[in-house]
């Protein structure tokens, strides 16, 4: 069985990859003067083995993608399924933290100059049409080149209508294989086809077309999406553990399962993201596995996840953009001390953003009743 609890748990996990990733993955975006990281164990960062990690942490993106389809689905299947709904939702949470954060960063971190990373000059913006023109992009999620990893809401609001549509258009499929043959289908189309009808001398119009862009050519961990929703529709990551589960030692199994899984995409596809649509509800049932039979690890995981939202959104001023906090994040050269330093910051940020939301809240004076209920 794969309940909320386990969905939140691989959010947590999902999180902590993408803040590994974030951190190890990219030297010219350490901060200047930053060393780089050694390790303990011989060779892991001379060899580059940790790099290989980090990269592949990007692993959180199609998992991402795999929940939030599987928990459309589930949403659908118990009759709250409400597209506006969900699009709201999203561009509430991420209006919180730019509301917030974006100011913050024109007050308190517009740097420029030399001996900086060029990442923390983001806010030095002194045209007042150029800074109107950024900030309405950025608000609407219709460009990031403020903050670069909220490339995400872009594409996820493309998937939530896109994953409507496919939840009807597979209401009446004959099974598992027939829809998973569907979800090829589109991650064919939407990687091979369309992107090779606009790159055609007379079809060179669609690249610039918005819907094209957005709907026909999308993301390349998209797919991963309707993966989830086929998942949800026939208890696929529940079948998936009952097979683990019957093995001599299922958590030993599932653990096993995790590391082939994670160092298969590493070296063996290499990032080659029509895989993810496998990998990631594999991993996903792995690390369910896993955690049953690790309370406290799913404990702390189910934890970050109820607040990934809130880390995705905030992570990345402390990694990359706020010049003094990138010199905390990155003080030590052990990328497991900077990765907790890291997740300490995302976490107690997302904590004051919710708080100060509750208590600006509890400001706003209460509605009055409808005249008929006062009489």
């Amino acid at each position: 069985m794969f309940t909320k609890d386990d969905t939140l748990a691989l959010k947590g996990v999902a999180i902590e990859l993408m803040l590994f990733h974030h951190l190890a993955a990219f030297p010219d975006r350490w901060p200047v003067g930053f060393e780089g990281f050694r390790s303990l164990w011989p060779g892991f960062v001379e060899e580059g083995y940790l790099a290989d990690f980090a990269m592949n942490g990007l692993l959180c993106v199609p998992l991402f993608f795999f929940l939030g389809g599987y928990g459309l689905f589930c949403r659908r299947a118990a009759g709250r399924a409400d597209l506006a709904g969900d699009v709201l939702g999203l561009y509430r949470r991420f209006w919180r933290v730019f509301f917030l954060f974006i100011p913050i960063g024109f007050l308190f971190f517009a740097r420029s100059g030399e001996g900086i990373n060029p990442l923390c000059t983001r806010f030095d913006l002194t045209d007042g049409k150029s800074l109107l023109r950024t900030l309405l992009l950025n608000f609407t999620g219709y460009d990031t080149n403020i903050n670069g990893e909220w490339w995400f809401l872009g594409s996820y609001l493309c998937a939530l209508p896109l994953g409507y549509l496919f939840c009807r258009a597979t209401d009446r499929a004959r099974g598992f294989l027939p829809d998973m043959f569907a979800v090829f289908c589109l991650d064919i189309l939407t990687q091979g086809v369309f992107p090779g009808l606009a790159g055609a001398p007379g079809l060179a119009g669609l690249g610039s077309n918005l819907y094209f862009r957005r709907f026909c050519t999308v993301n390349k961990y998209m797919p991963a999406f309707f993966a989830g929703i086929v998942f949800a529709r026939y208890d696929g990551v529940g079948r998936l553990k009952r097979a683990l589960c019957r093995l001599a030692h299922p958590g030993a199994a599932a653990l096993a399962g995790m590391a082939a899984l994670f160092l298969c995409r590493a070296y063996v596809l290499s990032d080659v993201a029509n895989g993810d649509i496998l990998i990631a509800p594999l991993f996903v049932a792995c690390c369910s596995v896993f955690f049953d039979r690790a309370r406290h690890a799913k404990t702390l995981a189910a934890f970050l996840g109820r607040h990934s939202a809130n880390m995705w959104l905030t992570h990345s001023f402390f990694c990359f953009y706020f010049l003094e906090f990138t010199k905390v994040v990155y003080w030590s050269r052990s990328v497991w001390l900077d990765l907790a330093v890291l997740t300490v910051l995302s976490l107690g940020a997302g904590f004051l953003v919710d708080g100060l939301y509750r208590f600006l809240g509890r400001l706003r004076p209460e509605r009055p009743l409808p005249a008929m209920e006062t009489r």
